[in-house]
């Protein structure tokens, strides 16, 4: 992929993967009430183990339809990488700045990538920070994940474009403004 950092990049999501990721949770909510109902041979009835069936019956229930919820009412860009900062809109309403950008790094868990951005916190309290970018902020910092988690989960775009675009226009961003950016490493950690 090459890389104008002169440009912006507008990221849609991508309808055939978005529509994997729905199957995926009916199959691991079917999945969990099979076991929960005892459908198929379990956990014993009243245990821990049976009560974490329904837990997942009701988590991979809420995804799912997180998920199609999305699908639908998704119009344009999910995510716009411009010379001047990086918008998710998953994550929040405006255009997070490259020059609040303190780092970027990669985190992974279970096979799971994702683009961490260290955020100057005076910048990050003033975006409109998304419901679920606000509900998972402290998750995702007890997990080792400490800043604007962006991911490749559902758009047409993979994982390490969005990191290679990320980083040219963060460091073409710092270039320009003679400085030195604090945390962009040549390539990116994973």
């Amino acid at each position: 992929m090459t890389i104008d950092t002169g440009r912006s990049l507008e990221i849609e999501a991508s309808a055939v993967r978005m529509f994997g990721l729905a199957v995926l949770g009916v199959v691991m909510m079917a999945a969990s009430a099979a076991l929960a109902l005892h459908v198929v041979s379990g956990p014993r009835p009243g245990s821990l183990a049976e009560f974490g069936c329904y837990a997942g019956m009701v988590f991979f229930g809420a995804c799912t339809a997180l998920i199609l919820w999305r699908a639908f009412a998704t119009r344009g860009p999910v995510v716009t990488i411009t010379p001047e900062g990086i918008r998710d809109t998953r994550v929040a309403a405006e255009l997070i700045p490259w020059r609040a950008v303190d780092g970027i790094k990669v985190w992974e868990s279970n096979g799971q990538r994702v683009l961490v951005l260290a955020v100057d916190p005076a910048v990050e309290a003033r975006l409109t920070l998304t419901r679920i970018a606000r509900w998972t902020r402290s998750i995702n910092r007890g997990l080792g994940a400490d800043g604007l988690c962006i991911t490749a989960q559902g758009l047409k775009l993979g994982f390490d474009d969005l990191v290679a675009a990320s980083l040219s226009h963060a460091r073409a961003r710092h270039a320009r403004a003679a400085t030195a950016p604090p945390d962009l490493p040549d390539r990116p950690r994973w």
